[in-house]
């Protein structure tokens, strides 16, 4: 268990330690959920032809690239949680400072 010292705070290992593995376990989640999908989707589409498999084909293929945007936002997750954990004595500016940072690498994904 970390304690404040000096003008900071502490985080409680526990808490974050479990974020960190909550956030894992749903990305490996996600991962198998879209391989899963993207295998009944082709199985669907296999004999399907003309301008209705080509819409699907689209869709599937933003689907898709949902998918990889969930599964890096939830890298940028994990590391801002395990940012903040090495902050654990920190003052509240460098959190805020950590957190912008996360934020931002957001906002470019």
């Amino acid at each position: 268990m970390a304690t404040p010292t000096g003008g900071g705070f502490g985080l409680v290992d526990d808490p974050v330690i479990k974020a960190k593995n909550k956030i894992m376990e749903t990305g490996n989640e996600v991962s198998k959920q879209a391989r899963e999908l993207a295998n009944i989707i082709e199985t669907a589409r296999a004999g399907w032809t003309g301008v209705g498999a080509d819409g699907f084909r689209r869709a599937q293929i933003q689907l898709n690239e949902d998918h990889d945007r969930i599964r890096r936002l939830l890298g940028v997750l994990l590391n801002a949680v395990g940012e903040t954990k090495n902050l654990s004595n920190a003052n509240d500016v460098e959190v805020q400072a950590s957190f912008k940072a996360a934020n931002s690498q957001l906002n470019f994904l």
